[in-house]
């Protein structure tokens, strides 16, 4: 039976190339279903999903791209909504989760979507607001789908404000690399990915790897929490890097104030220790 797809009429540059993005890197078959299990641990950090009613309780991944998250999501929950603007990562997400029917995928935005007001025991977005324009608006959007004192789990860029000195000065190294990347044709910077992965991401993720083993501090060394990740998904993260012209970035104090104006609750706001910063968990009022 074909499964239903609820869709929307949208689409522009930045959907249509993380479109092309997850139909290539689609983890399908398994592929790097255990280093995908270890950084969805580190994501969810900040809340402890048995605490969700597996019968009663429905969730909405906002920018689900190939569905990864979504995937890992499904046990906790009755339902779960996959939201993704791109027709491209919606066919590998129908593909994939063809036997789960508690997977619901809305080929929809965070800004227009089909999801009841305050129907949500929780929402994530991780990865996904810092490339919206109006990232303060998109999380008023996706708040008003939540339940009051439902949760909010969010990845957003940070501004490597608690990096030295010299890890700021390669981030902007790196962020002048980025702007002149993202506007090359699509093949290209799909190539120079490939190779950004190979010839810099690589070398320091193993670096950091032989040094954590070592008992070594790496928290320091540039890219380091790539140091257990295979290679598909730090040529992945090289694309999404390099390839993206929308790149917003925020300190906490910037996130606070979007979530307050929001209507969270901003004391109950708990940021991750651990990287990917900032990746936080806070509850709606």
């Amino acid at each position: 039976m074909k499964r239903k797809v609820k869709t929307a009429n949208i689409d522009n540059g930045v959907v249509d190339q993380f479109g092309r993005e997850w139909a290539k890197y689609n983890y399908l078959g398994g592929v790097a279903s255990s280093a995908l299990d270890q950084q969805f641990i580190a994501y969810v950090s900040p809340i402890n999903l048995d605490e969700f009613d597996s019968k009663t309780s429905i969730a909405a991944d906002f920018g689900a791209g190939s569905g990864r998250w979504a995937e890992r999501l499904e046990p906790f929950f009755k339902k779960v909504y996959a939201v993704e603007p791109s027709v491209a990562a919606v066919r590998v997400m129908t593909e994939k989760f063809s036997n789960l029917g508690k997977i619901e995928i809305l080929n929809e935005s965070v800004e227009e979507n089909s999801i009841l007001d305050n129907s949500l025991d929780l929402a994530i977005s991780l990865g996904v607001l810092h490339h919206i324009p109006n990232t303060k608006k998109a999380i008023m959007d996706l708040s008003a789908k939540i339940k009051p004192r439902g949760t909010f789990l969010c990845y957003l860029y940070y501004k490597v404000e608690n990096k030295p000195n010299y890890y700021r000065l390669i981030f902007s190294i790196v962020n002048i690399i980025r702007i002149c990347t993202s506007r090359m044709p699509h093949k290209i910077r799909m190539l120079l990915a490939s190779f950004i992965a190979l010839t810099v991401y690589l070398p320091l993720a193993r670096l950091s790897r032989m040094l954590l083993r070592k008992g070594r501090d790496i928290s320091n060394i540039p890219l380091h929490h790539y140091a257990e990740m295979p290679f598909v998904m730090l040529e992945n993260d090289a694309l999404d890097r390099f390839g993206t012209r929308l790149e917003q970035r925020f300190n906490k104090e910037e996130i606070r104030e979007m979530l307050d104006a929001a209507g969270f609750d901003v004391l109950t706001l708990q940021f991750s220790k651990a990287e990917p910063f900032w990746t936080f968990a806070v509850k709606k009022k």
